[in-house]
């Protein structure tokens, strides 16, 4: 790291973005913070601005994803739109810059500013473990919305990703029945090691009266409104697929089918354990870890 005032400073999001400033802290390092949705319970510096944060920093931390809209960064605290390109203008030669699905773009130039870049996205311990949070925040929403219970239920998983994969696990361990469909031939392979039953996304639309829950984890829209309408109006889909989702949300509405896009759900189901997770994966890669 540079000689700079401040070891980190950890920029936007959501409540992980909070707890990972207490949990550094823990450890004394020295950390000033900017955008945050709350303030941190532990001492650190509030920055007047995007380019001091920066600039006074080693270690720059940034939400996942880092943006949204375009080019704006994640963050709620403040009315007025904050651009990513704001930062790319501030990073130095030698500092490091962590974030999650980063854009093309911002990464080719911060590598020619010789910024240490890494994409919480791309580190798979890392990802894997945030299947975690949002497979347990999936079935929260799931429980919340819905006047049926899980426990029998005849569950669809539309993916099986990481995130589908840890999905289905916990749906099985709820005693659900659990039907997973996906293209791709390993992963229906991979699904039907677990699965009670395994299909592609046109054998799903066959049989997709059946189901009570349905969980899509494929970032295209793959359920339409063609699809809305063969299934049964108690039906509850939750779409937990990067954005823009995969679900006609428009169609749901007006044929008054219950669809969720539950967006973010490690920042608001399980905030402090997603923390140390990035906490680590930070550490360590700045340690020279994951080679």
């Amino acid at each position: 790291m540079t000689d700079l005032p401040y070891d980190y400073a950890v920029i936007g999001g959501d409540l992980r973005q909070v707890y990972l400033v207490q949990e550094l802290a823990k450890e004394e390092n020295s950390t000033c913070h900017y955008a945050l949705c709350q303030s941190p319970h532990v001492f650190s510096t509030k920055a007047s601005s995007l380019k001091e944060a920066i600039n006074a920093s080693s270690c720059i931390l940034c939400p996942i994803p880092l943006c949204r809209k375009g080019h704006l960064l994640n963050q709620s605290a403040y009315e007025k739109e904050l651009s990513i390109d704001e930062i790319l203008i501030n990073l130095k030669e030698h500092q490091s810059f962590f974030g999650g699905c980063i854009p093309a773009y911002f990464k080719e130039a911060a590598l020619k500013k010789g910024v240490y870049i890494v994409d919480f996205m791309e580190e798979t311990s890392l990802s894997i473990f945030n299947t975690i949070a949002t497979a347990e925040g999936a079935i929260c929403e799931a429980i919340k919305k819905s006047p049926l219970n899980l426990w029998h239920s005849q569950c669809a998983v539309l993916g099986y990703g990481k995130c589908g994969c840890t999905l289905v696990q916990s749906l099985r361990g709820l005693s659900c029945y659990v039907y997973v469909a996906a293209n791709p031939k390993e992963e229906q392979a991979r699904g039907g090691l677990i699965a009670d039953q395994v299909g592609n996304l046109a054998d799903f639309e066959r049989n997709v009266s059946q189901f009570d829950f349905i969980f899509n984890t494929i970032p295209s829209q793959v359920i339409s409104n063609n699809l809305l309408k063969k299934m049964k109006s108690s039906v509850t889909i939750l779409d937990i697929a990067s954005a823009p989702g995969g679900v006609d949300f428009e169609a749901a509405r007006q044929l008054g089918i219950h669809a969720f896009l539950c967006p973010g759900l490690p920042g608001k189901y399980s905030p402090l354990s997603s923390a140390r997770g990035i906490k680590e994966t930070v550490e360590t890669l700045l340690n020279g870890g994951f080679q």
